[in-house]
């Protein structure tokens, strides 16, 4: 298990609902739900698997939901003082808004859905905890090469990469 570099989920939560406020924009709860998610699993990805916020996802069917962050955020912002968060976290927060804050809720639940960590949750059953071990794997992971061409000895072919050391000429 790695220290996340956020002490709440819930900050998290306030970070992006002030942010859609100062925006002028309106975070539903499912949105809301599928930034935290991205957060935590481009976090990952970059980071070498580490957590950015101690949060437990689980799977239900619009996708991947923090059950606590959920319930409190269900009707608004509730009244909660949000922490100061170290200056990595903010601007890491601040490049997932950028990228995906403009996104409508359905867009986002529609990239949820081509997840394969959540999907395989989802199937077990409705609600089943996603554990962070497999959300930092899934990201974390080199994608395979799409496709290989292989010889007819089987053997793989690789494309060919100049060494970076020159070669001795003889001479």
């Amino acid at each position: 298990m790695t220290v996340p570099i956020v002490s709440s989920a819930l900050d998290v939560a306030l970070w992006f609902f002030d942010q859609s406020r100062r925006d002028d924009l309106h975070l539903p709860a499912q949105k809301l739900q599928r930034l935290l998610w991205i957060t935590q699993a481009l976090y990952a990805a970059e980071n070498h698997g580490r957590m950015f916020m101690p949060a437990t996802f689980v799977a239900e069917e619009t996708g991947p939901t923090e059950p606590t962050v959920f319930h409190a955020f269900e009707d608004s912002r509730p009244p909660i003082m949000m922490r100061k968060l170290v200056p990595v976290a903010d601007n890491f927060l601040n490049r997932i808004w950028r990228k995906y804050g403009h996104h409508s809720a359905d867009y986002l639940n529609r990239m949820m859905t081509h997840n394969e960590v959540y999907r395989r949750a989802y199937r077990k059953e409705a609600g089943t905890v996603i554990p962070f071990e497999r959300i930092a794997q899934h990201f974390t992971q080199k994608p395979e090469p799409k496709s290989q061409v292989k010889t007819s000895d089987g053997r793989i072919l690789r494309k060919w990469m100049p060494s970076a050391k020159p070669a001795l000429r003889q001479g």
